[in-house]
């Protein structure tokens, strides 16, 4: 139940004919009698049947978003039409089911502008899949299937009773993997989940504790106890450092806050220069997700070869080395590296 003086705001994100729809028809049956909802419905198709459909709960208000995808062309419309529904009927909670092709970090970037500062609260972010029908061949070949899950808080794995135990096991093994961490992967058949995983923060949306930063360096270390086995430079963004060592093994992570942007060709290459064994020794694993700009790029660094590709993590930028612990790997080397690819 919403007690916040902000308007909560679910999405309920998913590919076309996932069960979304009946996901929303469960979720509108369950609504507390003293509690003001609205439902927001933008349709792939020109007919609007799922907002025909979801129309039929008396107790809640639905408006069908017409005009194309609310993603992209049809952007300024859900604005306004937010900015319309918070005035008017000052709601308890609103839920928007986007088109099954919606990309669901625009629409949290819109939700999370200057528009809506103090109107809004991001809660669960739901992202359905058709458990029978949905392989990870699909996963790996559709961006748009990356986002969704990518962005998702809570994964509802619907269908259940359609799909097979190797089916389900594959899905639910994927999804347990995925980074950012899900709240929870839910399995279900005609899209019946409890009511109380409306609730939760969006993770984009949860501001984690942070121990003070000492902004006359820049820098703050937590080492959970261990002494730092280098002299650290100073970066011009602050930074949090956390090194650990054990089983043979030293990790050292850094956690800039969403104010630091980073150039992602100079990211690119800082990432292929860890080949580069005299300065970088021992190293095993090399992995961050780092502001570029709008995106956020995901950059791996694993048996000499780099990757990246967009992911949808808004939270802040981190970069994390796991290395042999008996090598003379070069910090400072790398920090002067990575401090030159901030802009």
């Amino acid at each position: 139940m919403n007690i916040s003086s902000l308007a909560a705001i679910n999405l309920i994100t998913g590919p076309l004919g996932s069960g979304k729809t009946t996901l929303l028809r469960h979720l509108l049956n369950l609504k507390p009698e003293q509690e003001n909802w609205v439902l927001l419905v933008n349709e792939f198709g020109s007919v609007g049947i799922d907002g025909a459909i979801l129309a039929e709960t008396p107790s809640v208000r639905s408006i069908q978003l017409p005009g194309g995808c609310i993603c992209c062309t049809a952007k300024s419309e859900l604005t306004q039409t937010l900015q319309e529904v918070i005035e008017q009927y000052h709601p308890h909670r609103i839920f928007i089911e986007p088109t099954g092709l919606g990309e669901p970090d625009t629409l949290v970037e819109i939700l999370q502008s200057e528009d809506f500062k103090n109107k809004l609260e991001i809660q669960t972010l739901f992202a359905v899949l058709d458990s029978a029908n949905t392989s990870l061949k699909e996963i790996h070949d559709y961006t748009i299937m990356q986002n969704l899950l990518n962005m998702a808080d809570v994964v509802v794995l619907n269908k259940t009773d359609l799909a097979t135990s190797d089916q389900l096991e594959t899905l639910q093994n994927y999804c347990q993997a995925l980074y950012p961490a899900k709240r929870q992967i839910l399995q279900t058949q005609q899209g019946k989940i409890a009511i109380k995983w409306l609730d939760h923060l969006h993770a984009t949306s949860v501001t984690t504790n942070r121990c003070t930063t000492d902004h006359s360096h820049g820098n703050q270390t937590k080492n959970n106890g261990v002494m730092l086995p280098y002299m650290p430079i100073t970066f011009s963004h602050p930074v949090e450092r956390l090194y650990k060592q054990e089983l043979g093994v030293q990790s050292i992570g850094y956690i800039f806050s969403d104010q630091a942007t980073f150039d992602w060709k100079k990211l690119f290459i800082l990432f292929q220069s860890l080949n580069e064994t005299q300065y970088f020794p021992g190293l095993k694993r090399a992995k961050g997700v780092l502001k570029v700009g709008s995106p956020w790029m995901l950059f791996q660094w694993v048996n000499q070869q780099t990757t990246r590709e967009y992911i949808c993590y808004r939270r802040d930028s981190r970069l994390e080395l796991l290395i042999e612990s008996d090598q003379p790997f070069n910090f400072q080397e790398f920090e002067q590296r990575l401090q030159s690819c901030i802009l």
